[in-house]
């Protein structure tokens, strides 16, 4: 999708993408950053492709200075309207694979959530790597990812069929009427470790059924999730 698709995406955006961050019921994330104490010292953070600015709007009052940007003007314009009340924070319009020299090596914690699920995997390597010169050297990264093994499930619920067996760490698949990449957990490490990254690490963190359009969901079954993969810029 491009600029325009997304601009006329953002006045729906809270209803027709899945907004991990307010949608997490267990606080994985939360849990996450206060376990590496990011909620404490008024640290510096840039969201790279911040939508509607969920992240700062949940956890902004935590950070000092704060950048959010995004390639969409009408998606960075909401975002503002719903962090009218946040100290510090900064909106610039930049496109996730084309980020301005201004932005690298500016921020304790660089975030990035399901931005890089591309067609193209030069354009998702591209991406990565202008993500981690967003941060600080030995700096946090935390980016969210989409599953690919919880996509397959989910499907095999819906149809009844078996979940296929994929043989690629990625996969691109659509979801409604876009076409994105999703990740296993081993294409999700890969990316990360493919980028010079650090102490990474990748866990889930569950959505609500409904947000797969599932009423009425199995007795006991695993929730649907996204991927979590935190890890360190050398």
């Amino acid at each position: 999708m491009n600029a325009r698709d997304w601009d006329r995406l953002a006045a729906a955006y809270a209803a027709e993408v899945c907004d991990i961050f307010s949608r997490d019921r267990r606080n994985v994330v939360e849990r996450w950053l206060r376990s590496r104490g990011l909620l404490r010292g008024r640290r510096t953070v840039l969201d790279v492709g911040c939508g509607i600015g969920s992240f700062f709007r949940k956890y902004g009052r935590h950070f000092g200075p704060k950048t959010g940007t995004d390639h969409s003007r009408r998606m960075l314009h909401l975002a503002a309207l719903r962090g009218r009340g946040l100290k510090h924070v900064r909106w610039q319009q930049a496109d996730a694979g084309h980020l301005p020299p201004a932005l690298r090596n500016c921020a304790d914690l660089v975030v990035c959530a399901n931005v890089i699920t591309f067609v193209s995997v030069a354009a998702c390597r591209r991406a990565m790597g202008e993500t981690v010169r967003g941060a600080k050297p030995g700096a946090w990264l935390l980016f969210i990812l989409p599953a690919l093994e919880s996509h397959d499930a989910v499907v095999a619920l819906e149809t009844g069929r078996p979940a296929p067996r994929r043989r690629g760490a990625t996969a691109v698949v659509r979801r409604d009427d876009r076409m994105q990449r999703f990740y296993t957990r081993a294409g999700a490490q890969a990316l990360a470790a493919g980028a010079g990254l650090r102490s990474i690490a990748v866990r889930k963190v569950w959505y609500p059924w409904s947000d797969e359009g599932i009423t009425r969901p199995p007795r006991g079954g695993e929730p649907p999730w996204d991927w979590l993969l935190t890890a360190r810029r050398r």
